[in-house]
């Protein structure tokens, strides 16, 4: 990239008018060293951005003009102080700098940008502030809120937080650590040194986080937060839920992480199985892969955040099955870079699952890959994940990859006529809508007649035209 570099009056624009944001600040070249380390560091510590020395803010500027805003230095020498200040943060911020002037103008004069990237570290500036961009500001961060922002970049673990209040004896002795140290091939299997070696059980010996919910009995019984996992079923596809399509098919799921994702994954299935909905087989459960449901469960159990107090829930629907994870996406990872990032939240948890002759996570690193993977096989769209900046949401959809109007057709073909309701099963559409809106094109293109045209609203069944329709038509 070049260092010095000449952009047009468009660019110099956009740069003068860009408005205010979370990736985007513009400051006048008199700015202080150390209050643009404030900018840098807010970035650093959110998503990243872009933030340009030496463009005057519009409300002191006179003119009506926006390119009169542009106001830079007379060389590029004068940007050294700033520079120098961001290069002296420790840890250090990842930053690439330009200086740019403008082409054609009365004089030279450059403007510096600088791009700030996103940081898997928290930074603080040289006072010993740390800083986080929200909106247009920088925005101070204190006490609890600091450790809020290292854990959700991953700098430390709410698995290693230790509890005052739990009696580590009860855990080291309990029949779940017994059996984990027994399939071990180690030497020395005593459960004390074992813990202690892992730092599971620091110096003060009160068990972390780790210890409790991989090993207690029931771990919501002793952790200070909740940690199990619930699984409800709505007899319903629509995107906003009312309240009367909830079943009474409801489970909370409990014990030690080991435990728990089995009986999750058990339950789970169970649930998918009173279900009951229109397939291209006929009317039954629907049939999701296996292999994409674990995987997210175990993600779902294994990477969330455990700082949060909210179980981990699982929503299955008549055309989807939802997965909400306490937590956003740890360190760098993003929902779209997700099947390339690795970067585990909770690696003590991780690690010792693994240990297990029946480890849920022996694919490490390999999980929503095979989700991709095996959501595909089944003929059906990819995963769709979302964050709302607490909660991560994947969605398994029964939505098919074909086209609409093909599985239609085949669905006729296969059970002589099509309703409504069938439609949207077998779509997985959310609005009956959709499905009304889909049968009146391929009455056009006639792929499908009315069985009877007295018939209305829900009686309505969809039927391929017979040589008479056709010679009707």
């Amino acid at each position: 990239m070049e260092t010095v570099l000449k952009i047009g009056d468009t660019e110099a624009l956009d740069l003068c008018t860009q408005q205010e944001s979370d990736f985007f600040d513009r400051k006048s070249v008199r700015i202080k060293p150390g209050q643009l380390q404030n900018v840098a560091v807010a970035f650093a510590n959110a998503e990243g951005g872009t933030v340009v020395v030496g463009i005057e803010d519009a409300k002191t500027n006179r003119s009506n003009d926006p390119l009169s805003q542009w106001q830079g230095a007379d060389s590029i020498e004068s940007f050294n102080p700033i520079i120098v200040a961001l290069a002296d943060l420790n840890p250090s911020i990842d930053f690439v700098h330009q200086f740019l002037y403008r082409e054609g103008g009365y004089k030279t004069d450059y403007v510096l940008r600088l791009k700030i990237r996103k940081s898997q570290k928290v930074h603080e500036t040289s006072k010993g502030e740390v800083l986080l961009r929200k909106g247009a500001q920088s925005i101070s961060v204190t006490g609890a809120k600091i450790q809020e922002l290292m854990r959700a970049k991953g700098v430390i673990s709410e698995e290693d937080t230790v509890l005052p209040s739990v009696r580590a004896e009860t855990i080291l002795e309990g029949d779940p650590f017994k059996k984990f140290i027994a399939n071990l091939k180690i030497t020395d299997k005593d459960p004390f040194n074992f813990a202690v070696q892992e730092n599971l059980l620091p110096e003060d010996m009160h068990p972390t986080v780790a210890l409790v919910l991989l090993f207690a009995k029931n771990p919501s019984a002793s952790m200070p937060r909740q940690c199990a996992v619930k699984i409800v079923r709505y007899d319903s596809s629509e995107e906003e839920i009312e309240r009367d399509a909830l079943t009474d098919d409801r489970h909370t799921i409990e014990g030690p992480l080991h435990d728990q994702i089995a009986e999750a994954f058990h339950t789970l299935k169970e649930v998918i199985s009173r279900c009951l909905c229109w397939t291209m087989e006929g009317l039954q459960a629907p049939d999701y892969p296996d292999d994409a449901l674990y995987e997210l469960l175990v993600n779902s159990v294994l990477h969330r955040d455990y700082s949060i107090s909210d179980n981990v829930l699982i929503s299955v629907y008549r055309n989807r099955i939802e997965f909400r994870s306490p937590g956003r996406l740890p360190g760098y990872v993003t929902v779209k870079n997700i099947r390339d990032a690795r970067f585990s939240r909770n690696p003590k948890l991780v690690r010792l699952l693994a240990k297990y002759p029946d480890a849920p996570n022996k694919d490490l690193g390999e999980g929503i890959n095979t989700v991709y993977e095996r959501m595909g096989q089944a003929g059906f769209i990819d995963p769709i994940l979302r964050e709302d900046g607490v909660n991560l949401y994947v969605v398994l959809k029964r939505e098919p990859k074909d086209d609409p109007a093909n599985i239609v057709t085949k669905f006729v073909s296969k059970h002589g006529a099509i309703t409504n309701r069938q439609a949207l099963d077998i779509l997985a559409l959310e609005h009956s809508e959709q499905a009304t809106a889909l049968f009146a094109k391929m009455r056009e293109q006639k792929l499908l007649i009315r069985e009877d045209e007295k018939q209305t609203g829900v009686r309505v069944r969809w039927v391929k035209p017979g040589p008479a329709h056709a010679s009707n038509a």
